[in-house]
């Protein structure tokens, strides 16, 4: 025993005195729609502080949420973005942080995040403070475009006195190669001259990927101004190598742009013997085989497990992003808990637990997003057991961890939904789609994705649906419509194309002839598909749904036909 002690202590001692560094837990190699090897910080409620606040570099961080379709659109152009700048580390560093992890909702909320994905600038030197959220920056439609953006944020950043660590991005003109390197530390060897305009941002974009080299600074200059006319300029941008010996060099790239002209810097380079800093990494994501999945084809089922995970998610993680809870995003929350506690086919204690959470939720008219959480935690804990699966997608499980999932979830949620309302009397269902409308508006963390719903929700009349067989009908054309149009686009899931819901195949007598749809055949299969009789509790299973995906109907179809539909005995 006394040997083991003592081993112990003199690998610790040992720790000590070499001044080892002892692995923490704190960073991820992967999480969300990022990993490492994407050139980024991936961010959580255990590192955020300590990537954030207090560093010498400045540091751009993406809110995002990972079953957001629009951050999954935009996910690309950032990864392109952070390989293209990795060079800039010293500097900037690119950051994400999952907002749809439960852990990191109670920062998403501090930092009053309310639309995904959303940028943040955080200058070097960066305090903690309840003011202190960053300075937004625009969604650009290319990693080329939000690149030009930073970096004119960054020069206007440092014409403010910070960034001291940068590069100088400031223009000047000069009248001689002698007056360029006046201000020249002795110990530089190469001096780039980059003649430009004041707008061009190719001379600040070389500044900072140099700037790891030793013993080479780059200069911005006017293009009109003494020394143009002495380099032999022509064209603009251009770029004269400058040795400390006053030996000048015209570089000319075939066309002048950023890349181009670093290249044409690192061939000079080359040819005087230059010794150049480490190469960086190799960027380009190497997909693991291990992590793919395969599924079973089923037929069109509606999983338990699916309602139960689209639902705790929701209540964790979307409502609680509202740093304050009052008024009708309040109201929404009070309309999508009541047609829940009406329609859903509880297990267990959820039903209990539900109508708990409205009526505590109802006894005020203003609260904060920490407290929902507290409330929602703690009651949880007082009713349990509320969930009963494991949790996991079953029928909305995607080939990948960045397809499908809680958007698939929470169609299958709504539909579950306007289907069991219609059992009931009254008019259910279409308290339904209005309590859905409230919840998208409001919650929903695809801004992008709310505002399309939003835009059909008014083009298709949602609110003049009053009776509950065309409210499920509604929501059925509906969610063919955001299929049609999402059809082939990048967050479609490959192993699960968006074709037509309900195939031939798994309803021929969906079908009329020429392909047009038979209503009353659709309800029927939407009712045996979302009753809660029907509903599947699956603890493990590696099976995927049927393809989802509408054909483009019109609304009056709902409104106009007379549904001759036979209501299931209750």
């Amino acid at each position: 025993m006394n040997f083991w002690y003592t081993s112990i202590f003199e690998i610790f001692l040992i720790a000590l005195v070499t001044g080892a560094v002892v692995p923490t837990t704190d960073d991820v190699d992967e999480q969300g729609l990022y990993r490492k090897s994407d050139q980024v910080e991936i961010l959580t409620n255990k590192n955020f502080e300590k990537k954030l606040y207090g560093q010498n570099n400045a540091l751009l961080v993406q809110f995002y949420n990972s079953y957001c379709g629009h951050c999954r659109a935009f996910s690309p152009k950032y990864k392109a973005l952070a390989s293209d700048i990795a060079r800039w580390k010293k500097v900037i560093k690119l950051a994400v942080i999952d907002c749809f992890v439960e852990e990191n909702s109670e920062i998403c909320r501090q930092f009053e995040v309310m639309a995904y994905p959303s940028i943040r600038y955080f200058h070097e030197n960066y305090m903690k403070s309840n003011s202190n959220v960053g300075e937004k920056m625009n969604i650009a439609d290319t990693a080329e475009r939000l690149k030009n953006q930073l970096i004119i944020k960054l020069q206007a950043e440092q014409s403010m006195g910070r960034l001291i660590i940068a590069p100088s991005f400031k223009i000047e003109s000069y009248t001689s190669y002698a007056s360029a390197l006046q201000s020249v530390p002795g110990d530089i060897d190469y001096i780039f001259l980059v003649f430009e305009n004041d707008n061009s941002t190719i001379g600040s974009q070389i500044a900072l990927d140099v700037v790891d080299y030793k013993k080479v600074r780059v200069k911005r200059v006017y293009e009109n101004s003494e020394l143009a006319q002495v380099a032999g300029v022509k064209k603009i941008p251009s770029v004269v190598a400058l040795e400390n010996n006053l030996q000048a060099t015209l570089l000319t790239p075939k066309q002048p742009t950023a890349q181009n002209i670093l290249e044409e810097i690192d061939r000079f380079l080359k040819s005087k013997n230059y010794v150049f800093p480490p190469k960086y990494a190799n960027m380009n994501d190497i997909s693991d085989s291990s992590q793919q999945r395969t599924f079973v084809p089923t037929s069109d089922v509606a999983y338990y497990n699916d309602l139960e995970k689209t639902l705790k998610a929701s209540l964790h993680t979307e409502i609680t992003r509202h740093k304050t809870l009052t008024g009708e995003p309040l109201q929404a929350l009070l309309d999508y808990l009541d047609v829940i506690k009406t329609s859903f086919p509880f297990r267990a204690n959820l039903g209990e637990y539900i109508m708990d959470l409205h009526a505590t939720l109802a006894a005020r008219n203003s609260w904060t997003g920490g407290e929902v959480y507290d409330l929602v935690k703690r009651l949880e804990t007082a009713h349990e057991p509320v969930y009963i699966t494991n949790l996991e997608y079953v029928g909305c499980k995607g080939s990948e961890p960045k397809y499908r999932g809680y958007t698939c979830g929470l169609w299958t949620l709504f539909h579950t939904l306007t289907v069991n309302a219609a059992q009931k009397p009254g008019s259910e269902g279409p308290k339904v789609l209005k309590a859905m409308h409230g919840y998208v508006k409001n919650f929903f963390g695809c801004t992008e994705c709310a505002s399309h719903f939003q835009a059909m929700a008014a083009r298709n009349r949602i609110f003049d649906v009053k009776e509950n067989n065309k409210a499920v009908l509604w929501l059925w054309i509906s969610h063919n419509e955001v299929n049609l149009r999402l059809a082939g686009d990048v967050t479609e899931d490959p192993e699960h194309p968006k074709i037509q819901f309900p195939s031939a195949t798994k309803c021929p007598e969906c079908r009329l002839a020429q392909g047009a749809w038979n209503l009353v055949a659709v309800y029927d299969y939407l009712q045996k598909m979302y009753g809660a009789n029907n509903i599947k509790d699956v603890r493990r299973a590696q099976v995927s749904s049927a393809s989802s995906t509408f054909s483009n109907l019109d609304i009056g179809m709902v409104n106009d036909v007379t549904l001759k539909i036979r209501r299931s005995p209750r």
